[in-house]
């Protein structure tokens, strides 16, 4: 494994830092590795405190490969639970509902919503077992600031330890925060590996000539306030033009909130345009070595959005998701090219409008996570 992971000429200073190499875009073997360094061990999004209301409220995800449930239960307690019966490992729920109880589908084995064992038929028969070993195992559940983040890591470090700052620039960016609900989920599949679109997300050095609308929108030439944060990274931007080509604002809407677009190792991507309050929750869920599914989720202060946040909804989906999976794909098609092994990294961290530091800083990140499990 020590030469699956050889870096070749990436560095820690991004400045003078060659990219990680093109293979770790599409070997089975890293892919096999990211689930152990990676997936099974950092914090996924998986919903708002909204979606559960009531006692009995469930709604289920994925985390790769791993089925996991959040569910309120009846003593009003958020808790999150992997997603599969003790008995002979059927996945217990799908989707969301709401139970009175967690009943497998495949033998009735039936859980209470605090995850208690609560009774199989033929089960008092059994020699040498105790019921409560049959309880639903936990998994880490965090409500950060209103969305909800699981984590498979019996060990995991408290998510708001890892990412205080970038709460407290979410609610400033939109002093509305608590007052959202989900109002949509839409998703894209795109044939390139997750770390390539996150790669593409994490600079607007392609934005002039890829995204000529968003940069009507806003205004990233050396107007962008950016920070980093241990597990997170930030920037505020200021809007541009009011008549633009991705969806028209008035000036009443640009002053009820901040753009403000972030991230939050591994896969969340919280979004903030101008206009009225919302964030869109856009999440690169990893499929295989080179397919990834893009999960957005648009909340707003109300369940049925206004004119002006449909526009907005629109612009995203047909416009600029559109233009960066076209980017995605022709990268991965590129990255199995003989003709390149590494690129590298510009840098001018006082020009945030096309500086590619932030790439190196998630680069960093995957690097550090592989070593840590080959060591």
């Amino acid at each position: 494994m020590t030469n699956a992971l050889d870096a070749g000429g990436f560095g820690v200073s991004a400045e003078s830092s060659a990219t990680l190499p093109s293979r770790w875009y599409r070997d089975p073997a890293i892919w096999r590795l990211e689930h152990e360094a990676i997936f099974y061990r950092t914090w996924w999004y998986m919903g708002h405190v909204s979606d559960l209301p009531r006692r009995g409220d469930y709604l289920t995800g994925r985390i790769v490969d791993q089925n996991v449930l959040v569910v309120r239960g009846h003593d009003r307690v958020l808790r999150a639970f992997h997603n599969v019966c003790s008995h002979r490992a059927h996945p217990l729920l799908e989707g969301s509902g709401n139970t009175a109880f967690i009943t497998c589908p495949y033998h009735q084995w039936t859980y209470g919503t605090d995850g208690r064992f609560r009774g199989g038929r033929g089960c008092e028969s059994l020699k040498d077992w105790t019921a409560g070993n049959a309880d639903l195992k936990p998994v880490h559940l965090e409500d950060y600031g209103g969305f909800l983040f699981v984590n498979l890591d019996a060990a995991a470090v408290p998510l708001i330890d890892q990412a205080g700052r970038f709460l407290e620039d979410m609610h400033r960016a939109c002093p509305r925060l608590p007052d959202l609900v989900r109002a949509c989920r839409w998703e894209v599949d795109v044939a390139a590996n997750w770390k390539t679109v996150i790669d593409n997300n994490h600079e607007c050095y392609h934005c002039d000539a890829n995204h000529r609308s968003l940069m009507e929108l806003v205004d990233y030439d050396g107007q962008a306030d950016w920070s980093d944060d241990g597990i997170t990274f930030s920037h505020r931007i200021a809007a541009r033009d009011l008549d633009n080509s991705a969806y028209r604002l008035e000036a009443a809407d640009v002053e009820q909130q901040e753009a403000l677009f972030g991230y939050i190792w591994p896969t969340a991507i919280p979004l903030m345009y101008p206009g009225s309050p919302h964030l869109a929750m856009f999440q690169v869920l990893p499929t295989g070595p080179e397919t990834t599914r893009e999960r957005w989720d648009f909340y707003f202060t109300s369940r049925e959005p206004s004119d002006l946040e449909r526009r907005f909804m629109d612009y995203v989906r047909t416009v600029l998701v559109a233009e960066d999976v076209r980017l995605c794909e022709n990268v991965q098609q590129g990255l199995h090219s003989l003709g390149y092994h590494q690129g590298r990294f510009v840098v001018d961290r006082d020009h945030p409008e096309y500086s590619e530091h932030h790439v190196h800083f998630f680069q960093s990140m995957v690097l550090d996570s592989l070593k840590s499990v080959t060591a």
